[in-house]
């Protein structure tokens, strides 16, 4: 049990000690009452303090929360609840979620589980969370709901809520291309992989960076094609056509054209650590693919990025596979409650107020996120011209794209397929040039023996 709620805990024992004691004498001296039916007695009154204690892997994650709920009305109109935020690092945090689940002790009332987490949750045959799916209700139409549900969502239960929309686009260094005579944005990958040949000429510059130590590209290309990373038993989907074409354009535009460069990351940050962006910043690399938290607010003080201030813009993913999509999800963090949480409803009032009426803002105020809340997308908050983007109303372009989201899939196997995707396919093609084929059929096996574990 944690402090929070023992404190709790002991309270309501000497509440409920001092009314037992007195109820004989209450009994003599009061009328009969008729008594208390359905909710009045299924959970604390008003009056009563109420602890609801959270844990993140990042203290912004859940100080927004508690801004939001100062700066938004609800302390003012829940007095009695507090918000109690516990962090600890990524993995730290995540394992410990796993083996309160498992056990049953010191259960939070709120988790916040990183998308690529919640996959381990599935595994078993109970699910830690309360599945969210009613209390949302007809809001469901007010979500972006490939962002705002699908990774927290397994067989068509909602076990959790993200607040950011990470409606993928694509970033390129306009002024660059400029120079060049080279039209912008790009309408087609077509039409980006002649921009790169005529780059390459005259800049030595390549056009896109593509991560190969990371699925992250490929899963942006195939969702936005149409395609699906899992399906909705969980299985890897992308061992088809449009994987394999995807796949292709990348590694020829690296190894037959020369013109694109694997991403330059680190082993132990495989995104976009200090060196990728110092690539970008030493006139290495023109374009870069991405959820807004990785190239949406480029030129915020708390963004590395590349510099270059107002030589960048935004555009959707461009057209050529597929279904032509113009967008894609990637990555996000939500908020779930666990069936053992000691207060479920307070947890509840607290996620609803932050991610489903407009005080959601507060974490786009702090970091720049775009809400997965479809009604403030037009707020003026998010509709300002950004001058890192030379006055580019980016907003425009996110809710445009957040409303052609795509829908996807969890799995329960996840994190395991992710590797086994990047060790079978993703590096040996982008690094090696290998088969692609050949990379796919040795990859079908080693998801199988996953599965089997």
């Amino acid at each position: 049990m944690t402090k929070a709620n023992a404190r709790l805990s002991r309270r309501d024992f000497v509440r409920w000690s001092g009314m037992a004691a007195g109820a004989a004498t209450l009994a003599a001296c009061a009328a009969p009452v008729a008594p208390a039916g359905g909710d009045a007695a299924s959970g604390p009154s008003e009056d009563m303090e109420v602890i609801v204690e959270a844990w993140a892997h990042w203290e912004q994650g859940l100080g927004w929360i508690q801004n939001s709920m100062d700066n938004y009305g609800f302390s003012e109109e829940n007095p009695h609840i507090t918000w109690n935020p516990v962090v600890a690092p990524f993995a730290e945090i995540h394992d410990k979620m796993l083996a309160a689940c498992a056990s049953g002790v010191g259960v939070p009332d709120v988790m916040r589980v990183e998308q690529g987490r919640m996959s381990a949750f599935f595994k078993g045959e109970e699910i830690c969370f309360i599945d969210l799916t009613e209390r949302i209700g007809d809001r469901m139409d007010d979500l972006v709901l490939g962002s705002a549900v699908d990774y927290w969502s397994w067989k068509g239960k909602v076990y959790g809520i993200g607040n950011e929309v990470n409606a993928c686009s694509l970033a390129y260094r306009k002024g660059v291309f400029d120079e060049i005579g080279i039209e912008t944005p790009f309408e087609t990958w077509d039409d980006l992989m002649e921009a790169g040949v005529v780059l390459k000429e005259a800049k030595d510059m390549a056009v896109i960076s593509w991560h190969d130590l990371h699925d992250g590209d490929f899963q942006i290309m195939l969702f936005a094609a149409g395609g699906e990373v899992f399906d909705e038993n969980g299985d890897f989907g992308g061992i088809n056509d449009l994987g394999k074409q995807i796949l292709e354009f990348q590694r020829m535009t690296i190894h037959d054209l020369g013109i694109a460069i694997a991403a330059p990351v680190t082993g132990d940050s495989t995104w976009s650590p200090p060196i990728y962006w110092e690539a970008f910043r030493q006139d290495q690399i023109a374009c870069t693919l991405g959820a807004p938290w990785h190239n949406g607010k480029l030129g915020r003080e708390d963004k590395i990025g590349p510099g270059q201030e107002n030589e960048w813009r935004l555009q959707r993913i461009p057209a050529g596979f597929g279904a032509n999509g113009p967008t894609a999800t990637h990555g996000g963090t939500s908020v779930s409650i666990p069936k053992q949480a000691q207060h479920p409803e307070e947890a509840w009032q607290i996620i609803e107020h932050s991610h489903l009426t407009e005080a959601v803002l507060q974490d786009s105020i702090e970091r720049g996120i775009w809400p997965s809340y479809i009604p403030v997308l037009d707020d003026p908050v998010l509709n300002e011209p950004y001058d890192y983007y030379e006055g580019q109303v980016i907003g425009e372009l996110y809710k445009d794209l957040a409303l052609q989201m795509p829908r996807i899939f969890q799995s329960p196997w996840a994190p395991e397929f992710h590797t086994a995707i990047n060790n079978f396919v993703i590096t040996p093609v982008l690094q090696d040039s290998a088969d692609i084929d050949a990379a796919f059929a040795e990859l079908e096996p080693e998801l199988e023996r996953i599965k089997s574990l």
